[in-house]
């Protein structure tokens, strides 16, 4: 089985359906529209934008997940550092991307500098707190961090560690301090939201 550099199956996250997150995006940015998604893994959120009018960039540091992308440019390369020298209507953070520990979250908000002044952004609802289930493990909550395991149909499973911002007021900041302004939720669970850059 083929496995991705952060451990994900490729076979599982190719057969994955859509989950209707196009139609998110599109409440912040209406097709047609120019979307660099980073992180797009096999392709699940890039068939549906493709599909609504969206030409659509999808960069992601597995090229056997990008094998899957069909009707988009793809870029095989890390977030970090990514500058494709122009400019998007907006990039998409979607997954995990935004939980990730600050120093690796600044240089993700970085590279959407570089290519746009609109954030679409998924992210765990404001002070989520998990309960273990069948499918999910919770280790344990270390100042701000849930430590756990999470468990798919077919046996597979992969352990995570995921910031999970407090309230409105600390994901604010920890967007301010990169240049962007929390702008408006995309959803009823406030788990998604558009962002924009901050005015000089």
């Amino acid at each position: 089985m083929s496995v991705a550099p952060d451990g994900s199956p490729v076979d599982f996250y190719a057969r994955l359906e859509n989950r209707g997150e196009g139609e998110l995006v599109a409440r912040a940015v209406p097709p047609p529209a120019t979307v660099l998604e980073l992180g797009s893994g096999a392709g699940r959120v890039t068939r549906q934008l493709v599909r609504l009018g969206y030409e659509v960039v999808a960069v992601d540091e597995s090229a056997e997940m990008l094998e899957h992308v069909r009707d988009a440019e793809t870029v095989h390369t890390r977030i970090e550092g990514l500058d494709l020298g122009r400019r998007f209507d907006a990039a998409l953070l979607l997954s995990n991307l935004l939980t990730v520990e600050p120093p690796q979250r600044r240089e993700f908000l970085a590279t959407c500098t570089r290519h746009a002044d609109v954030i679409v952004v998924e992210t765990l609802p404001l002070a989520w707190s998990p309960a273990s289930s069948a499918s999910l493990r919770i280790d344990g909550v270390e100042d701000g961090v849930v430590h756990g395991e999470v468990f798919y149909t077919g046996g597979w499973s992969h352990a995570f560690a995921m910031r999970v911002f407090a309230d409105e007021e600390e994901l604010a900041a920890s967007l301010a301090e990169c240049g962007w302004v929390l702008d408006r939720w995309l959803d009823r669970d406030r788990g998604w939201f558009r962002a924009v850059r901050a005015r000089p």
